[in-house]
């Protein structure tokens, strides 16, 4: 429900996500958007099945009581799972979100995964976990021009993509954007992570260079109807902090990142031992194998009895056995890929280059010890 109306959000996504009222209307975007999906569950369901919800990482806003009403005036019946782990068939099937467990994905927990709701705001809001702050703020910007930006995974992804980049207007964005993630290091980065150099590489730029400085205070008018001087360009450009609030005002106003980005090539320190090796170690940080520890949560679960593990949330199709027990991930409809390592900026200007597959997992009990188990591709594009 993140990405759904969002005009219907009107609070600041550094303090908290939407309101009831906020998520209600997201909601009716949904039902009007889909109304042939609607009736087929309120059909499963009236058929003697049981048709479950288990939320998500984008979608907290189904904890709201109004929202879980307007569901059941849809699909009367339907449940929503609040637990880490659903389970079935006397705990031989076993459901879960890699959102709720933290080595697979720390970026995209709450704090208070069972209440989410932050009763400080007025009126109270849903807790926003880092990587969809980081989404909401930085990545839905820039879709427009990037599509596939908002389908890597982890999220942080897109820095280490624009620091591949020989260019240092895209290096200093990647920093711009890493000064943010550092407010959630344990979530976004992963230990050990610097923002080397390019800080003070920019700020001894813009301090030393009049010419700079001139290119500058243009796109402050260009870009933010800003009239400034180069010397008040100098003045107010005093400190990193200072440098960084301005990247991301332009990264606001063209998150194309059109001509703006340009001026900070001129930027780029001499000579390339200044940068050194340790320009942006984000390159290599907060890069977690997600597949390896979705493998090694679903192998625990097996071995604790589970007949059946089930696990989304990492996009990525994944299916395996140990033993007589089976693991499925079903991946997403969205596309997807695997190793971001390789990807460059213009990647992502073209999101039909990449694979997605529509799978669901099948489950049966057939009155047999074990349970009955498939995943079946319904639709599949490479």
């Amino acid at each position: 429900m993140v990405q759904v109306l969002p005009d219907a959000y009107k609070g600041n996504p550094s303090d908290a996500w939407c309101s009831e009222t906020e998520s209600v209307e997201k909601l009716e975007c949904i039902l009007k958007g889909h109304p042939l999906v609607f009736d087929a569950l309120a059909e499963l369901q009236a058929a003697g099945n049981q048709v479950t919800l288990f939320p998500g990482n984008h979608d907290v806003d189904l904890y709201w009581p109004e929202v879980r009403a307007r569901l059941q005036t849809k699909v009367p019946g339907i449940r929503i799972e609040n637990e880490i782990v659903y389970t079935r068939y006397d705990d031989r099937l076993r459901i879960s979100h890699g959102h709720l467990l933290k080595s697979i994905d720390p970026a995209n927990g709450f704090e208070h995964p069972d209440h989410p709701i932050v009763n400080t705001n007025t009126p109270p809001r849903l807790e926003i976990c880092p990587g969809t702050l980081f989404m909401v703020k930085f990545v839905n910007l820039m879709e427009a021009k990037y599509p596939f930006a908002d389908n890597l995974s982890p999220v942080t992804a897109l820095i280490r993509i624009l620091a591949r980049e020989d260019r240092w207007g895209l290096t200093s964005l990647a920093w711009m954007f890493t000064r943010f993630a550092a407010r959630y290091p344990s979530a976004l980065l992963g230990e050990g992570t610097s923002q080397g150099q390019v800080g003070a590489q920019l700020l001894n730029a813009i301090q030393g260079d009049r010419y700079l400085r001139q290119d500058i205070a243009a796109f402050c008018k260009e870009l933010l109807g800003r009239e400034v001087t180069e010397a008040d360009i100098r003045r107010q450009l005093s400190t990193e902090d200072a440098v960084a609030d301005l990247i991301g005002e332009f990264f606001r106003a063209d998150p194309t990142l059109g001509k703006w980005v340009s001026i900070f090539d001129g930027a780029k320190p001499g000579t390339l031992g200044e940068a050194g090796g340790g320009t942006l170690s984000i390159v290599e940080s907060g890069n977690t194998d997600a597949r390896g520890a979705c493998t090694e949560i679903a192998r625990n679960y097996c071995n604790a009895g589970a007949q059946v593990f089930v696990l989304g949330h990492t996009h990525l199709p994944q299916q395996m056995s140990f033993g007589a027990s089976r693991y499925y991930n079903p991946g997403s409809w969205t596309r997807y890929v695997e190793d971001t390592s390789k990807l460059t900026l213009k990647m992502l200007e073209d999101e039909t280059a990449f694979p997605y597959e529509l799978n669901c997992v099948r489950v049966e009990d057939g009155g047999a010890p074990l349970l009955k188990s498939e995943m079946i591709t319904v639709e599949k594009r490479r």
